[in-house]
């Protein structure tokens, strides 16, 4: 305090005139003495703290908080947690419980709110579900009642006139068929391509000897250049597409009670119906609880006596194309083959789909795939084909698809430098290779899982596709390659819209036997199950990080450098690789297992002379133990013997059900001698 006061007097003295207590003036006139004796008169120094508290006073406190603080943090934290262990522990005790029981409350009040507004969805799609199956007769049941007490006075004739108008106005206002009417009219017809089919000197010369997806091929721009159009037909092309697309992005989401729900669809009607029943037989023998739509094209498919049996057997219920399309619409597009596919697909009742062909068997239960982290990202699954997508510049042009810089290597051979390819004119590396358009592995639609209204722009485009494929699109998506139809015309569509989808990461593979010759005969396409492949593949890339090398590697690729580079891979990760990828579908089509076909004179070869799948464990590293050739025939003679009783479909497909039981049950009987599973035989969903 001394040296402060000394401050302030020297200050004082020597500028006396820049600071002056607002309560006393000094008197100039006053000598030095007299000065001095002022400014340390009691007077003056209250004046001085007076002055000092009004000009500095949140400065000064904050000094001395920050003093305060520095100095008794420590002990008034300690001084606090004494006292709250000693004294008041019960109290804060009882506060933090009451708050934490308000809290737990307040997040299960949350969740059971959630879980009403889940389960009244739940019932909502029930509801219309039910409202849907069961339409025509709600509808026309409730319309004849009123009719009923209205006309009860009038003749019975007029009564059943009447009744009879009201049934099919009702029947003709069916929301789905108006909704399919307004899709083939207004979006796929209304932009139908205006000039004539193809001519052989577009379509350019077929690709021939199409290569693997596993195979390193450079499908560079200029190879794949085939199709040429000249500017009036490009023209022609790119208006139309460019419409057709800006109409389906104005589109709304159908309605939800036109698709709802989860299921699965097969398309099999006439012949292809029985080997439909063995596949439904599968799905429920590998724990498949979904209800299956069984798409049939016209109604001259439709067996009441097979249908019935269907839906009180299997939870499967038949559905005729024909049925839903108008009389004017059927004529006019004229569609048939892979484009009723499709077809059957968009009238199909369920939003998520999962799409079986005929001759597709679950290994692992489908139902699953609707959970799976893949397509909950995506909600659109795909299968790989065998091929590489070879589809024409051209589409990508007409499509207003661009492509961007290389980013992919299926050209590359694991071990080769990316960095020296990148170099390469981006018109000599292979054009899949390229950012923005669709990986160069090719799709197939055995099996796909969608969700309908989710893509239903994508998918009314990829429609469109097969609508006018065979005169217009798929000479550009294949150029000649091997199998094409639908298999395809998904990823472009996606594309288009840019739409997100998920490939399963594991190339498919041809299984079969070998001929008394020595040669391969294929006979079944093998697809992988999506979340085992990816948490391998996710292993794979990290792997591959981990020693410094480009994570775009294939582990499935034909090549000696990958196959090395795979097995050191397992070898390094030993214990640690706690997933290999699983089988989830044989897409078996050669001979397909329906006793129609397969005691058919003509076919690939004479299927009951051998086994189909080779040797019971040829393949057990892949399938597994169980002998799925004589579990599948089992089924196949089930359907034959006792499966279909309706005496009328065995006449519409020309065949003599004794005859036909009689022969596969010798096959049956001849894949018993080697077989070494004793399992088969006990199925939980038919009786043997």
């Amino acid at each position: 305090m001394a040296c402060f006061l000394v401050v302030v007097v020297l200050l004082n003295v020597t500028a006396i005139t820049f600071h002056k207590p607002s309560t006393t003036l000094i008197d100039s006139k006053q000598g030095l003495e007299q000065k001095l004796d002022y400014l340390f008169s009691d007077e003056y120094l209250n004046a001085l703290k007076e002055d000092l508290e009004s000009s500095r006073k949140e400065e000064l406190l904050d000094e001395i908080k920050a003093e305060l603080t520095k100095e008794y943090k420590d002990k008034f934290v300690e001084k606090l947690h004494v006292e709250f262990s000693a004294k008041s522990k019960d109290r804060y005790e009882k506060e933090f419980k009451q708050q934490l029981h308000d809290e737990i409350n307040r997040h299960y009040t949350k969740k059971f709110h959630e879980t009403r507004v889940k389960n009244y969805n739940l019932l909502e799609e029930l509801r219309m579900k039910y409202f849907r199956d069961n339409e025509e007769l709600l509808k026309s049941e409730a319309a004849l009642s009123l009719l009923n007490k209205v006309l009860k006075d009038q003749p019975k004739d007029i009564q059943t006139d009447l009744k009879k108008k009201v049934a099919d106005e009702l029947k003709s206002e069916m929301s789905l068929k108006s909704w399919l009417g307004f899709v083939l009219t207004d979006i796929i017809k209304a932009h139908a391509p205006n000039m004539p089919r193809l001519t052989d000197k577009e379509m350019g010369d077929p690709i021939r000897g199409c290569h693997r997806v596993v195979n390193t091929v450079n499908y560079d721009r200029d190879f794949l250049s085939r199709v040429k159009f000249d500017s009036e037909r490009m023209d022609d092309f790119k208006s139309l597409h460019s419409k057709l697309v800006k109409s389906l992005r104005r589109m709304d989401v159908p309605p939800a009670d036109l698709f709802n729900g989860e299921g699965i669809v097969i398309s099999g009607g006439g012949e292809y119906f029985a080997g439909a029943l063995v596949a439904i037989v599968q799905l429920r023998e590998a724990g498949s609880k979904l209800p299956i739509e069984l798409i049939l094209d016209t109604h001259e498919q439709y067996d009441k006596a097979v249908c019935n049996d269907l839906e009180k057997n299997f939870n499967a219920r038949c559905v005729v194309i024909r049925d839903l399309i108008s009389n004017e619409i059927w004529d006019q597009l004229k569609l048939s083959s892979f484009q009723l596919k499709i077809l059957g697909l968009l009238v199909s009742s369920f939003d998520h789909i999962i799409s079986l062909d005929a001759d597709n068997m679950a290994l692992l239960n489908p139902d699953l795939l609707l959970t799976s982290e893949q397509y909950l990202k995506t909600k659109f699954l795909l299968w790989p084909d065998l091929w590489q997508r070879t589809i024409s510049p051209a589409y990508y042009e007409i499509a207003g698809i661009i492509p961007g810089e290389v980013t992919k290597r299926n050209r590359l051979a694991n071990g080769d430098l990316f960095a020296d390819y990148a170099k390469d004119p981006w018109d000599k590396v292979h054009f899949h290779d390229l950012d923005n358009i669709p990986d160069a592995t090719s799709t197939e639609t055995g099996q796909m899982v969608f969700s309908k209204r989710e893509h239903f722009r994508s998918f009314i485009l990829s429609l469109y596709y097969n609508v006018y494929g065979e005169s217009h699109y798929w000479r550009m998506f294949y150029q000649g390659s091997p199998g094409s139809g639908d298999r395809d015309t998904f990823v472009p569509a996606l594309h288009v819209f840019n739409e997100p989808y998920h490939i399963v990461e594991h190339a498919t593979w041809l299984a079969g036997f070998r001929e008394e010759s020595g040669r391969f005969q294929e006979t079944t396409i093998v697809q992988y199950e999506p979340t085992s492949t990816s948490k391998f593949a996710d292993s794979w890339r990290s792997w591959l990080r981990s020693k410094g090398m480009d994570s775009r590697q294939m582990y499935d690729q034909d090549t000696g450098q990958a196959r090395s580079q795979l097995e050191e891979f397992k070898n390094e990760m030993g214990e640690k690789l706690t997933v290999t990828p699983k089988v989830q579908f044989l897409h078996i089509h050669r001979p397909k297992l329906n006793p129609v076909f397969m005691t058919k004179p003509e076919g690939y070869f004479d299927c009951f002379k051998q086994r189909n799948l080779d040797l019971h464990g040829h393949y057990a590293e892949h399938f597994g133990e169980t002998d799925w050739e004589l579990r599948f025939n089992l089924i196949v003679q089930w359907v034959a013997c006792k499966g279909i009783n309706s005496d009328n479909w065995w006449k519409s497909v020309d065949r003599d059900q004794k005859k036909v039981c009689e022969e596969v049950t010798k096959y049956v009987e001849f894949l018993k001698l080697d077989t070494k599973d004793k399992s088969p035989q006990k199925f939980t969903s038919i009786k043997i």
